[in-house]
Formats: structure tokens, sequence, C-alpha cells
């Protein structure tokens, strides 16, 4: 027992002396070590992570922009493009957007841009051999109010080439609701005809699953032929003078 508590005294002696010496043992931190584990580990996964991207062959960045859609990167614009001509009156709005829920009923309907570029370049190009009392092969909706203009410039003078009519109306977020879309839509296209009901739509009507109102064809289209003429008067009225060259503001530019 003597020699024990002799052995303790020696020890807490000693360590006091270490301590006044300035000699002190540092405890090692486990949470630090765990931090410094975590921060390794994170780094070594991004690390294979790009060299595994690298190895797979990543796509430049102009081909990932190509392969976007355009429909991503257009904003909403405060003002509506200054080429929003022929431009859709109040009245006109309001048959537009009926218009189009009912050719989404339907099924009638191409939306966004590369959608509507398809769909209009599978048109017949309008030249001497087509007559002014042809069919139109559909009929184009663009909003006005998009930013950047580029993305939807070249869409008059497309249909103008395969025999389109088109209007332009003040929102992109109201053509996106018509069309029955989650986001804003900035080109819709209607066709004269959709396409025929299946067998799994005629069971949901009888099962009573559709709790709207039905569309028929036949309204669908005498609607749609209505919107096509006014389509041509509001082009005739608005654009053609600009073609020929007699608009006022032409003319009184020229006479400055």
């Amino acid at each position: 027992k003597d020699k024990k508590s002799k052995d303790k005294s020696e020890k807490k002696e000693k360590s006091k002396h270490s301590e006044s010496g300035g000699v002190k043992k540092e405890k090692k931190d486990k949470k630090k070590d765990k931090a410094k584990q975590d921060k390794l580990v994170r780094a070594l996964d991004a690390h294979l992570q790009a060299d595994a991207a690298a190895s797979s062959g990543v796509k430049d960045d102009e081909e990932v922009d190509a392969e976007m859609d355009p429909e991503d990167l257009i904003k909403p614009a405060e003002e509506l493009v200054p080429f929003a001509l022929p431009l859709a009156d109040d009245k006109t709005h309001k048959k537009i957007y009926k218009l189009i829920k009912k050719g989404a009923k339907l099924k009638s309907i191409h939306r966004g841009v590369k959608e509507c570029e398809k769909a209009i370049k599978k048109c017949l190009i309008k030249g001497a051999t087509t007559s002014a009392s042809a069919a139109s092969p559909g009929l184009v909706i663009i909003a006005g109010d998009i930013s950047p203009m580029d993305v939807i410039m070249h869409f008059p003078i497309l249909c103008e080439e395969h025999g389109v009519p088109y209007l332009y109306i003040k929102s992109r977020a109201d053509l996106g609701v018509a069309a029955c879309t989650k986001r804003a839509t900035s080109v819709v296209m209607l066709k004269p005809e959709g396409k025929k009901p299946t067998a799994k739509d005629a069971e949901k009507a009888t099962a009573g699953r559709d709790e709207e109102k039905k569309v028929s064809p036949e309204e669908y289209l005498e609607s749609w032929k209505e919107l096509v003429k006014l389509a041509q008067k509001q082009w005739t009225a608005q654009v053609e003078p600009w073609v020929k060259g007699v608009h006022p503001l032409q003319v009184a530019s020229n006479t400055r």
C-alpha cells in the first residue's frame, strides 16, 4: 500500500512539472478527424465523376445548346416585338383562346417552336401551281411578348412560304394556358382536322371520366375556318401595306 501511494504521488508530481514547464499532451479530436476524412472522400468522388464524364465523351457547349429546346431560353418581354403583325384585337383574342382549347381536346394542335417548325415545313411550298382558293394546311398563333425575339423572327417568312396564315397575340402565358400546357408557349399551330378518337377515348367517354363538355369536330372546323379568314383579312390590312411599301409610316419617311 505504501509503495502504491508513493507511485501515485510521484506521477502527480511529474505531471505538475510537465505542465509548469510548458509541455502538455494534446488530446485527439475525433470530430475533426472525421470531418477531414469526409472532405477527402467528397473531393475524391468529385474527381472520379469528372474523370468518368471526360472519358465518356461529354458534348461541347455548342452541341448542348443546339439540342436544347428554344422554349427554355425564352423569357417574357415587357413589350411586344416590333414585327408583331398582324396583331389580333381583343375580340379575336377570345376566339383564338377558345379555338385552341377545342383543338387541344381534339388533339389537332402543335405546341412549341420545334414542333411547329416541323409541321409548317411538311406543308407544300406556296408557288404558281397552288391556287389562291386552296385550303390552308393550318393556322399559326404566335405570342408577341417574347425575349429574345430571334426565336420567333423566322416564323412569318416560313408561314408565308408555305401558305400558312398566322396571327400574333399579346400573352405567351395565356397561350400556354389555352393550349393546356404546364408552361408558357410561344407558338401554336392549329390543324383543320384532329386525330380520330381511339377505343380508349370512347371508353373514357362512356365511363363518364370526361366531365368537361364534348367538342364536336364539325364545330371546331367551322370556327377554325372563320379564324383563318379573319387572319387573312388582318394580314391584308396590317402587313400588305408594308410589303407593297405604301404604309403611311413608309410614305412619311420617304417624303422627308
